[in-house]
């Protein structure tokens, strides 16, 4: 069934005002707290970003002839090495513009870029006083997540976020866990009905050519998305010279990290985990995103997919992007360079705060086996690709 942005908003708010009841969503009193802030707040962004929505189209309507030229997506199952490969490739601003969170949550608009933009310029020549308050509350907000994933509103993000003003976003299963409404969007390609991904992959690309008109039409867009993993089909739909790099990583560390991410953010709205159901419903979705781009990228040309190890990125992050660069023709500057040579040495010194494990969540080494044995053979890297 087709469902506009205003349709889906409706039915997550009517689910949870009348039919939480024995779901995900029970309605215990932190939840009930955490989401009269949260829904007020989203609701009234939404609005302020359909007005500038609006005012594009008055005063900015050039930017729907910004064309979107060899766009590169870095997708793959989460808490794979994405959102490192990300912020690396992020600094070469010769070739690359990205999203950044203050963009997708407070300003998808031109309009509400321009504000936020000019207010940013006046606050810098007054001393930078709001960029220091702004920073000093987004480390209080953020310092539980930050362990799990480098976060702030001036870094790179996933640009999944920006779908938020049609109610698209599969983020929005964190407040809104109903799979019956938003499950679809984790296999986009296969259940999403056409007329509602015309309209989401629509929208999408209206962002990026709002974006590339503010920041250089002349750039490459680049996209981190784990979400984009179920959306193959789609990208190669809209984005018919488009680059995708499929990060991947084994099961064995990377459900559990996955599991351990997925759990903090979930109970961040009180939502129940309900024994096996939630757990089942992170492996359903892994699951999915091992194998979709296995089915789909092997069909698309070199110059047009790549796929990146997790445990050679971390290692040596100079030369997986380097050869990434040959692969796609893309130009090295020397700057960008001596940047990945400072990735490298900062490489070798990180050590993660994140801790996890498979028994936190109930599983074993058999239990991966068992659920993802084709996904554990093909980690041989001359079978990765059929």
């Amino acid at each position: 069934m087709r469902h506009s942005g205003l349709e889906q908003c409706l039915r997550l708010l009517g689910l949870t005002l009348f039919r939480s009841r024995g779901t995900f969503a029970r309605p215990t009193l932190k939840r009930v707290c955490v989401l009269s802030v949260f829904i007020p707040v989203l609701l009234i962004l939404q609005v302020c970003h359909w007005v500038g929505f609006l005012l594009d189209e008055v005063f900015f309507r050039a930017y729907r002839a910004v064309s979107i030229r060899s766009p590169v997506f870095i997708l793959g199952i989460p808490r794979s090495g994405t959102t490192f490969l990300h912020r690396v490739l992020s600094r070469d601003t010769h070739n690359f513009t990205t999203m950044q969170l203050w963009e997708m949550l407070l300003a998808p608009s031109i309009t509400g870029r321009k504000v936020l933009m000019a207010l940013g310029a006046v606050d810098r020549c007054l001393g930078g006083f709001g960029r220091r308050l702004l920073a000093a509350l987004e480390a209080r907000a953020f310092a539980g997540v930050r362990k799990i994933h480098r976060i702030s509103f001036f870094e790179p993000e996933e640009d999944d976020l920006v779908l938020l003003p049609i109610f698209a976003s599969i983020f929005l299963l964190f407040p809104f866990p109903f799979p019956e409404a938003l499950w679809h969007l984790a296999r986009f390609d296969e259940a999403t009905p056409p007329s509602d991904r015309r309209r989401i992959m629509s929208f999408y690309r209206r962002c990026i050519q709002r974006h590339l008109y503010v920041h250089g039409p002349g750039k490459c867009f680049l996209s981190k998305n784990p979400a984009m993993t179920a959306k193959i089909d789609a990208i190669d739909a809209y984005f018919p010279d488009a680059k995708v790099v499929c990060n991947v990583r084994e099961p064995f560390s990377a459900i559990p990290s996955l599991l351990s991410f997925l759990s903090f953010t979930w109970s961040r709205f009180d939502n129940d985990p309900r024994g096996c159901a939630f757990r089942d419903m992170v492996l359903d979705l892994a699951g999915h995103w091992y194998r979709h781009p296995w089915e789909r990228l092997p069909g698309w040309p070199d110059s047009r997919r790549a796929i990146v190890y997790y445990d050679v990125l971390t290692g040596d992050p100079c030369a997986t992007v380097s050869d990434l660069y040959a692969q796609f023709a893309l130009e090295m500057t020397p700057g960008f360079a001596r940047c990945l040579e400072e990735e490298r040495e900062k490489s070798r010194r990180y050590k993660s705060e994140h801790t996890y494990s498979l028994d936190q969540y109930g599983l074993t080494s058999e239990d991966i086996v068992r659920q993802f044995g084709d996904v554990v053979a093909r980690f041989d890297p001359t079978s990765i690709w059929p």
